[in-house]
């Protein structure tokens, strides 16, 4: 049974306390038999950074996401990696970009409007209103289209129903799931079906669109309505218009899935704790409140390539509070590496590694009162942050989500003083990092 005992003592609320322990007695690079499963923990930048920048070992595992993500970008075969790295690369391309923020702007407003009637400064739950808002904006993205009411619900509800699987010892392995959660298996698979359906349904719509613009007729085409005049090109359309004859129609919905789960989950978590923290640092707040007054441009927003201490804001909260806590990597074959401590090794081929950027990025040696938020780290000569990935594996949307972030942030600071109340964070790892007691602060029109 091997160490399978640190295992089952690993529950979302005591993750993090049980993991620095971990680190404490085992160190920064450990290992873990379960069974024939070999598990690695690192916490060490020296070797993550040489892991996750090989061009060879780019398989990611993520066996648990695998019915719901399979095909998309975060698991497809590593053959495939640069050339779907680059369909969605393009998405951001100059022109689309600057649509895409429009789009973003447009959302924001949306949002001020639900801020507003919170503006009262009583103690609130800021998660509720801004994953809401980031869903439906990050699926106009990706399909070109606004989320219908169903479609936002079940996304919703499928995203909590893998993050209540996750550390969970009945999704160990797929056969422990299918023996012992038959209902939620069920209710799993119906709404992957009916997200899917949808998908189907707007590939229908772009390829009688398409049609129409040839002039040829598609029959039996006549009940899928037309999609909405849009102004950015979509995920979907540049995965359509790709003609990319490896590209199955699965793949695409794998693709969709899993930009939609990242993209909903990870920039509504990093909204989330940047708001709280901004709240509960008043000199943090007014310094960015002055900063946005002069980027600001007469009825067109804010110039964001002049937000460089929110950016810091964004960056100290990411390396504080990484949204995606766990990087993955499985090994298809042996990894030697070299190591200025321990010296020269090799991971064997079959390795499960899971590097910890919440233990990382809090390292003393590397990062000076870590466990203090400190912006102006990130100004002059910025450390290293590994929150989006490093290497050929990483987020192809950083800057995107960079962009997207600060379009959020600058209308609620200039609107509304952040206050401090409620509880503190109580983290907690479901997926992706969390707060167990909500997201808790109060807002001051200004």
């Amino acid at each position: 049974m091997g160490a399978m005992h640190k295992l089952l003592f690993l529950k979302p609320k005591n993750f993090f306390k049980r993991s620095t322990e971990y680190l404490a007695k085992y160190g920064s690079f450990s290992r873990c038999w379960v069974f024939h499963r070999l598990f690695i923990a690192l916490a060490d930048l020296e070797l993550s950074r040489q892991l996750l920048e090989s061009e060879s070992h780019l398989e990611t595992g993520y066996e648990l996401m695998k019915d719901w993500l399979g095909g998309g970008v975060l698991m497809c075969q590593p053959d495939q990696w640069q050339r779907r790295h680059c369909l969605i690369s393009g998405l951001f391309d100059k022109g689309n970009s600057e649509q895409l923020m429009k789009l973003c702007r447009q959302q924001t407003e949306k949002l001020q409007q639900k801020l507003v009637e919170r503006a009262d400064q009583k103690v609130f739950d800021v998660w509720e209103i801004i994953s809401r808002n980031v869903l439906e904006l990050i699926v106009t993205t990706t399909c070109g289209a606004k989320p219908t009411e169903e479609y936002s619900k079940n996304l919703g509800e499928l995203s909590e129903l893998y993050r209540k699987r996750f550390l969970s010892l009945q999704s160990a392995n797929r056969f422990n799931y299918w023996l012992s959660s038959p209902f939620m298996r069920r209710h799993q698979n119906r709404l992957i079906k009916r997200l899917n359906e949808e998908h189907k349904d707007l590939i229908a719509s772009h390829q009688k669109q398409e049609n129409l613009k040839m002039g040829d007729g598609f029959p039996g085409m006549d009940h899928i309505k037309a999609l909405p005049l849009k102004y950015h090109e979509s995920l979907l359309q540049i995965l359509l218009e790709s003609k990319d004859p490896s590209l199955t129609v699965e793949e695409i919905y794998g693709e969709l899935n899993t930009c939609n789960y990242l993209g909903y989950l990870l920039c509504s978590s990093a909204l989330c704790f940047t708001l709280v923290t901004i709240a509960r640092n008043p000199s943090v707040q007014q310094r960015c409140l002055e900063e946005l007054k002069l980027a600001q441009i007469k009825d067109q927003g804010w110039n964001l390539e002049k937000l460089p201490y929110l950016e810091a804001v964004l960056q100290e909260t990411m390396r504080l509070y990484p949204p995606q806590v766990i990087v993955g990597r499985q090994l298809k074959n042996d990894f030697p590496y070299t190591h200025s401590i321990v010296g020269d090794g090799v991971l064997p081929f079959g390795s499960e590694i899971y590097i910890n950027l919440h233990e990382l990025q809090r390292n003393e040696n590397r990062y000076p009162k870590a466990n203090h938020f400190k912006a102006d780290r990130f100004l002059d000569s910025p450390p290293e942050l590994l929150s989006f990935s490093l290497g050929p594996r990483c987020c192809p949307a950083r800057k995107f989500s960079i962009n997207l972030l600060k379009t959020f942030l600058a209308p609620i600071l200039t609107d509304f003083e952040l206050l401090p109340y409620g509880d503190e964070l109580r983290l907690d790892l479901r997926l992706i990092l969390g707060s167990s007691n909500g997201f808790q602060l109060a807002l001051k029109p200004r």
